[in-house]
C-alpha cells in the first residue's frame, strides 16, 4: 500500500511537539543538566575534559566535515568509479549544507542561553522557556539549537540522497548521521554547553530541512532516472 505524501511531514511536526513536551514539559532537560552539574563545588566537571573537548568534540566535527568534503568531492568528479554517484552525491552536498547554514543561522539568532550560563548552573543568565519572551537577564544567548550536533546530523542529506535509488546505502547514511550527530551532541550535554532539547531540535530541523529538500528536487530526480 503506497504510503501518503503528507505522512512523513506529520510525523515530522509530531516529533517537533514531542521534543517539547518530553523536554520541556516533562522536566527532561533540567534532570539531565541537574544530573552533570556538581552543585557542591558549582561547575560542571566534564566541562574541561580533554576526552570531550578533543576527540569529542574536535575530533567529532572533523570527522563530519571530512565526510561533508567526500561527498562534494564526488558531485564535482568529472570522471572516475565515481561518477555513476555525482547526481546523489550532489543532493547530499546541498542538504548538508543547507541543514548546516539553518541550524547555525538559528543558533545566532537565538536569544536562549547555553546551562553553563543560566544562574541555575552557576551562571548569572535567566532561563525562559522555548515560546517565551526573552527576560532582561537572557545573557548571551546563542545556544539553541546546538551548532555542534549539527555536524552529525546535517548528514541526513546523505540519507535523502540515497533512499529512493540505493536504500541499503542510505540506511547506512542514517545510522552514521544519528550516531555522529547524538555523540557530538551528548559531549556538550555532559559539559553543560547544551540542553538534551538543543540537539533534538538540531536533529529536528536538519531533517526538516532534507526532508523540504526531497520533496524539491525528487520531481527533477525521476525525470532524470532511464
Amino acid at each position: 500500500m503506497r504510503r501518503s505524501p503528507l505522512a512523513e511531514p506529520a510525523a515530522w511536526v509530531a516529533a517537533g511537539v514531542l521534543v517539547w513536551l518530553l523536554c520541556e514539559r516533562a522536566g527532561l532537560d533540567a534532570w539531565v543538566a541537574t544530573a552533570a552539574y556538581d552543585r557542591v563545588r558549582g561547575v560542571f566537571p566534564l566541562r574541561t575534559s580533554w576526552w570531550l573537548e578533543g576527540p569529542g568534540h574536535v575530533g567529532l566535527k572533523y570527522l563530519a566535515w571530512g565526510i561533508w568534503i567526500g561527498v562534494l568531492a564526488v558531485a564535482i568528479a568529472p570522471v572516475g568509479r565515481w561518477r555513476p554517484w555525482r547526481r546523489e552525491a550532489a543532493h547530499a552536498a546541498l542538504g548538508i549544507a543547507l541543514a548546516a547554514a539553518a541550524v547555525i543561522l538559528l543558533r545566532n539568532a537565538s536569544a536562549h542561553s547555553c546551562p553553563w550560563d543560566l544562574a541555575t548552573y552557576g551562571g548569572k543568565a535567566a532561563w525562559f522557556p522555548l515560546f517565551g519572551a526573552p527576560p532582561a537577564d537572557a545573557g548571551p544567548g546563542r545556544c539553541l539549537p546546538a551548532a555542534h550536533a549539527a555536524s552529525g546530523f546535517a548528514l541526513f542529506g546523505l540519507y535523502f540522497a540515497l533512499r529512493r535509488s540505493r536504500p541499503r546505502a542510505a540506511r547506512f547514511a542514517l545510522a552514521g548521521a544519528l550516531l555522529i550527530g547524538f555523540a557530538a551532541g551528548a559531549v556538550q550535554v555532559a559539559r553543560g554547553a547544551h540542553f538534551v532539547s538543543h540537539l533534538l531540535w538540531t536533529a529536528w530541523i536538519a531533517y526538516g530541512v532534507n526532508l523540504a529538500l526531497d520533496r524539491l528536487l525528487a520531481p527533477r530526480a525521476a525525470t532524470a532516472s532511464p
